[in-house]
């Protein structure tokens, strides 16, 4: 091995060690060498060298981490110091890139694969117009290994035509090429790996098993391929290969083999693997054009009919059961549902396939209590499309638009038994309870949003009586810890149609609900929070779309809400619990100033919360909703009283310390966003404190990460308002124009820059910074001669508006012919004008028109008799326009609530709270009515 890879192999065997500073000292000799010409082809190389497996594995994941950083960088990327790999560099990688991911190991040819399928997602095909011939050559080896690898390669690449619009013709013209030149190649290697299923089938048992299974792996691939290359609808070639692959796929969904069985459960077996991948074609074609599949649909039909009554319970089989009931579901949807109309049909598929899979399994008992946090995921938060029970209800739901007279029949007669057999034993038949509440919400569902939950039902079960009579009395058993998976039944029932139960049967649950937070199971003192944050934030229907519930029906319950939902963190496997925090959030909000007699105490508690996460940042979501809940309190409760934000300081300032200390990277925007919060509600002067704090926050290390460049520069704008004067005397603007400087280079972050300079003039006097405006000028001018966009127009229209209006036109003019003589009249024509009719939102559009009637009455030399008479006509008439189009801002405008809904949350690139928002103060506040502004100015000038 040459020295080079040595070394680097020595390098990435330092990146697996125990020792955390050896680990950080090899990151960073990683990351200075890959500022080197060729280090990604040394790491591919590496990848490749018969080393260490850990190593090999290590290298791969490198290398796919700098393709997909460096082969086409974002502007976020290229503005955090990310480099494009040369071209010469990529022409090496792909000619190196297949052959190095066939020979390597599993796991190591996974990581490379998944780089290709970066690298195709910009290069394939035609700056990659080797990759498929290259494939195709590799394809005729008699090497099932090989064989595997290709056909594992072409899957990844052929993937991205999966779900896409017929209407999207480049990619349609993209899959066409790949039809042409894979199609048949596909079918011919497949008709080979036929041709050996036979031998390899009658060997096929116990040790010789294995060639099969490699084999059926092949097989599979190939299917998975041709269903890629059929996603974007049946083309010429493709329907005139649909004969062999039906032959084939038929074939192999009713192959037998015990031998093939999985001996671990939970694991799938190669055969299973392959009927999936048949089911998954087959419902596809159906989709897409049911008139050609229509041939092959009878014998489909019955076969995969046959597949499900022989599906186990076991998970390794989920998959399989899925993909079965999912085509049947397609068949009820369509135009061929009528086969379910035959005698007996729909009670024997009721009662053979949807049931039984509606029950609750033993698995998912065992994940309730074992793995509560991916229990929520797949049940309360729709990321149960994955599972057998959605699937089964989601065939419900079709067979109910169908047939729904005879479904509500048989259901009724189902649910009923369920009951009955539960009452007759609660504590041994309580499945049969979870059975019929998942029965009802399958039957009732029609439509359902995240922010509403249920929107419409069926009207085939009266939800109002099943929550009476059914989920209310679960709700309100006072043993906490009884029937747990009943009881999170219950709530999510309360959770799906809060929106349709009137608002008494709503408050109703709100006790029990307050008690259940208490409740030892994760699952319950969990859905518990979901259920209430989702009731708090629940609209009314109609224009209005005002809260249904207000404080006032809190009321009483406030106190004890907010204790139980902070002793949740304590309670198992909850000491992190996202939901209990979001609740806590939406609760600070719900209530606004009244959380004032409890604020202190909630204070105490989420600053404690603080310093603990600070220590050892583990869930996104959860630190989201901390901070927000931080932010929520801040603004309630000095709403309430404004000298309290004193207590707010001093018990935050400790943990947002130890942030900016330790260098806590993902809590920096928090931080700088609830900074802003704290100093936009003080009056000037700041304390000392935050004086102290300001020449670090200028430091190049923060600005290089691009998830902070927002909330810094909020942090920026609110010094300059509240402390101006500090920040010039203390000799700290010549690095704030570093900072824009930096900003506008980025088209990224240009309008940050701005916001910046918008903040210079607005709260400076123009001596303190008038000495740097020919520089300031000069940047926006490379800018815009070089490398302008339609958003950078704008933000420097906005911006040489808001100069005119606070110190004039001529000031203007005078500024900017420092730089060069008459160019304000340049401006006005090549990017004012342009830009003028894009300029949007209130205050933006109130600037533009207050400064362009100054520009029209106010600039010396500039009239409609002058030399620049053209010009001033065009200006006059974009003005008039615009504010014709309903431009110009408005008076009046009230402050609205922010509005939380599903979305709202973590995001990696820019974590915004909402509740931290700023309260922007209007511009021209003395102009109450621009478009009067204007009609005034011009009447004075006879325009």
């Amino acid at each position: 091995m040459e020295a080079e890879l040595q070394q680097l192999a020595v390098i990435f065997q330092q990146t697996l060690s125990p020792d955390k500073d050896a680990i950080k000292a090899a990151e960073q000799q990683l990351k200075a060498a890959a500022q080197q010409p060729g280090h990604c082809i040394k790491v591919l190389k590496l990848a490749a060298t018969p080393v260490d497996g850990s190593i090999r594995q290590s290298a791969a994941v490198n290398f796919k981490n700098t393709v997909k950083y460096r082969w086409v960088p974002s502007e976020a990327d290229l503005y955090g110091g990310a480099q494009p790999l040369p071209d010469a560099e990529k022409a090496q990688i792909k000619q190196l890139l297949v052959g190095v991911t066939l020979s390597s190991p599993p796991l190591v040819a996974a990581q490379l694969s998944e780089a290709l399928s970066i690298i195709c997602a910009y290069d394939f095909p035609a700056h990659w117009p080797q990759l498929l011939p290259e494939l195709v050559a590799k394809l005729g080896t008699e090497d099932l290994g090989v064989v595997r690898g290709v056909l594992q390669v072409a899957n990844n690449v052929f993937k991205r035509f999966r779900g896409q619009p017929s209407s999207n013709n480049a990619l349609a013209q993209e899959l066409d090429m790949c039809q042409q030149a894979f199609l048949r190649p596909l079918h011919d290697t497949h008709a080979r790996l036929s041709g050996l299923f036979p031998g390899l089938s009658a060997a096929g048992q116990g040790a010789g098993v294995e060639p099969l299974r490699q084999l059926l792996g092949c097989m599979r691939l190939s299917f998975r391929i041709f269903y890629s290359l059929c996603s974007m609808g049946l083309s010429d070639a493709t329907e005139g290969e649909l004969g062999f692959w039906m032959d084939e796929m038929h074939s192999l969904l009713t192959y037998e083999n015990p031998a093939l069985e999985e001996a671990d459960a939970e694991k799938e077996g190669v055969l299973d693997g392959v009927k999936t991948a048949v089911c998954q074609t087959v419902d596809l074609l159906l989709e897409i054009d049911e008139d050609t599949f229509k041939p092959h649909l009878q014998r489909f039909a019955a076969s995969v009919w046959q597949v499900l009554m022989k599906v186990s319970p076991k998970p390794g089989q989920d998959n399989l059961a899925m993909a079965a009931i999912k085509f049947l579901n397609t068949i009820a949807k369509g135009v061929f549902s009528g086969l379910f109309a035959a005698d007996g049909a729909l009670q024997q598929i009721c009662e053979s396939v949807i049931v039984p899979n509606l029950r609750v399994r033993p698995e998912d008992e065992e994940m309730f209590e074992m793995n509560p946090t991916e229990y929520i995921r797949r049940d309360a938060e729709g990321g149960d499309s994955d599972t057998r029970r959605r699937a089964a209800a989601d065939l419900v739901r079709s067979l109910t638009e169908r047939f729904p007279a005879e479904v509500s029949r048989l259901f009724t007669g189902y649910i009923t038994a369920a009951l009955a057999d539960y009452a007759s034993n609660p504590a041994a038949n309580w499945r049969s309870k979870d059975c019929a509440i998942y029965m009802v919400t399958a039957l009732s569902v029609k439509g359902r949003t995240a922010a509403q939950g249920a929107t419409s039902t069926t009207q085939l079960v009266n939800t109002l009586d099943f929550y009476s009579g059914q989920v209310l009395p679960e709700l309100q058993n006072p043993k906490l810890n009884d029937n747990p998976l009943l009881k999170a039944d219950a709530i999510k029932f309360v959770t799906t149609f809060r929106s349709l139960l009137p608002k008494e049967a709503c408050l109703a649950a709100v006790p029990p609900l307050v008690a259940l937070l208490g409740c030892e199971y994760c699952v319950v003192h969990s859905y518990a929070a979901i259920c209430l944050e989702r009731l708090l934030s629940l609209k009314e229907a109609g224009a209005g779309r005002g809260l249904r519930f207000s404080s006032q029906d809190l009321g009483a319950h406030l106190q004890p809400l907010l204790e139980r939902l902070f002793a949740g963190f304590k309670l198992p496997d909850s000491s992190e619990n996202e939901y209990l925090m979001k609740c806590i959030m939406r609760v600070i909000g719900f209530v606004g100033p009244a959380i004032a007699p409890v604020s202190a105490v909630c204070l105490q508690r989420l600053a404690a919360m603080l310093v603990e996460v600070c220590r050892n940042p583990r869930n996104p979501s959860f630190n989201h909703y901390l901070f927000e809940s931080v932010a929520a309190l801040i603004r309630h409760g000095t709403a309430a009283n404004a000298a309290s934000i004193a207590e707010y300081e001093a018990a935050l300032f400790p943990a947002f310390e130890m942030v900016l200390q330790q260098d806590v990277q993902e809590f920096h925007p928090y931080v700088f966003q609830v900074f802003s919060q704290l100093i936009e509600l003080r009056s000037a002067p700041l304390p000392q404190l935050y004086l102290q704090i300001f020449p670090p926050l200028l430091s190049p290390v923060f600005w290089e990460r691009s998830g902070n460049v927002p909330a810094l520069v909020r942090l920026l704008q609110a010094y300059l308002t509240k402390a101006g004067a500090e920040v010039v005397s203390g000799g700290h603007l010549v690095a704030v124009l570093g900072v824009f400087q930096k900003l506008l280079s980025s088209r990224a972050h240009d309008h940050e820059g701005f916001y910046i300079v918008n903040a210079i003039v607005e709260s400076l006097p123009l001596p303190a910074y008038e000495q740097y405006l020919p520089s300031v000028w000069t940047l926006m001018f490379q800018r815009l001669s070089g490398t302008k966009t339609p958003k950078f127009c704008r933000f420097f229209s906005v911006f040489l508006a808001l100069f005119i209006c606070k110190h004039g036109p001529a000031a203007a003019c005078q500024q900017l012919d420092k730089v060069q003589p008459g160019i304000m009249y340049m401006l006005l024509q090549q990017v004012w004008l342009p830009t003028l009719a894009s300029i949007e939102g209130p205050e933006e559009e109130k600037l533009v028109a207050v400064a362009g009637a100054k520009l029209l009455t106010e600039l010396p030399g500039f009239s409609a008799a002058g030399p620049q008479a053209a010009l001033w006509a065009g200006l006059r008439k974009g003005l008039v326009d615009k504010m014709a189009s309903g431009g110009g801002g408005g008076a009046g405008q009230e402050e609205e609530e922010p509005d939380f809904e599903e979305a709202q949350g973590y995001s990696a690139a820019y974590a915004r709270l909402a509740n931290a928002s700023k309260v922007e103060r209007p511009v021209l506040a003395e102009i109450p009515d621009p478009k009067q502004y204007v009609q005034e100015a011009l009447a004075r000038v006879g325009a």
